[in-house]
């Protein structure tokens, strides 16, 4: 199998770009300086993320399809989570000339085909040479020209507390798996490449006072939108059990504790998001409840049951 160290810049271009369709709002995609991409509003909404080999995911352990899928994701969702719909992004690979040259072509498959189920196209990017193998990627949405964006600063108490996942926990069971050396299972699929339903948050997303994407485990984000919004959230263990017990048996083949995954599982994508009360649309779910925050009260306060919950979720630089 070829590696990429034969080819020149515009040979991996030509095994590359075909991967990526430009959708009608392209004006000038891959290939020049620039793209050109028409926006629906004057109202942009910008990200950017990245994936690095060894510290967010692992080869082969991990196929190339599935890295770009999720480098999709973890973009995608950050666009929705401000209640907008993402439109276009561009993408940065970098990687050792020794990269056989079909794990690069199937990171931009997975890639443009995360995107495309969501309508968003691939419009250009970098390629360079690095010691380890990443991809990073910014995406861009609108928000209508009379839509205000949804921050994580809204939420009130009396609000619910939902999530817009049918199961939380699966990536942190998934990890759990893959470093045990299981690299097959739902759990592990998951974690290699979620796939949320993302429109919640440019759809029914619209009308949370609050919301957030779940980046880092349900405890530290939802940390985050409590310190944010100046209220404390106590979450339901009766209302998280099923998802505990959905994972139990993963947990336990590894000695561990299902609750564990379901708070503090990280790389879920799903909406985090606060409703007033009675007004959690179709697609989220009650996991909680917001309350005012009393003068005791840090930053940051959630709680299961009305008590403290070890633990703090993903950290970069730990």
């Amino acid at each position: 199998m070829p590696s990429i160290a034969h080819l020149h810049e515009s040979g991996l271009l030509a095994a590359i770009l075909p991967h990526f369709a430009a959708g009608p709002e392209v004006e000038l995609g891959p290939g020049d300086d620039a793209a050109v991409v028409r926006l629906p509003s004057s109202r942009l909404v910008i990200t950017t993320d990245a994936l690095v080999e060894g510290a967010d995911f692992l080869l082969p352990a991990t196929s190339p399809e599935s890295i770009g899928a999720k480098a999709a994701v973890q973009n995608l969702a950050d666009v929705a989570a401000m209640g907008a719909r993402p439109i276009a992004v561009v993408v940065a690979l970098s990687a050792p000339p020794s990269t056989q040259l079909a794990v690069l072509e199937g990171i931009s498959r997975g890639l443009a085909d995360r995107c495309a189920e969501h309508g968003v196209s691939v419009v250009g990017g970098d390629l360079g040479r690095a010691d380890q193998l990443s991809i990073a990627v910014t995406a861009v949405g609108a928000l209508g020209e009379d839509e205000e964006p949804i921050t994580r600063g809204g939420a009130r108490p009396g609000d619910v507390l939902a999530i817009g996942a049918p199961l939380l926990g699966r990536s942190a069971a998934g990890l759990a798996q893959l470093l045990a050396g299981d690299l097959s299972g739902e759990h592990v699929a998951w974690h290699n490449a979620p796939a949320p339903d993302l429109s919640l948050g440019w759809g029914a997303g619209r009308g949370a006072h609050a919301m957030m994407d779940l980046s880092d485990g349900l405890v530290r984000d939802g940390g985050r939108l409590a310190a944010a919004s100046g209220v404390r959230i106590d979450l339901s263990r009766a209302l998280l059990a099923a998802d505990a017990t959905a994972l139990a048996p993963a947990a336990h083949a590894l000695a561990a504790d299902p609750w564990d995954y379901v708070l503090h599982s990280a790389e879920e994508h799903a909406m985090l998001a606060a409703f007033g009360p009675g007004g959690v649309p179709e697609g989220f779910r009650p996991i909680g409840r917001v309350e005012e925050r009393r003068p005791e009260d840090g930053d940051g306060v959630l709680l299961l049951d009305g008590a403290t919950i070890s633990g703090q979720g993903w950290e970069h630089f730990v």
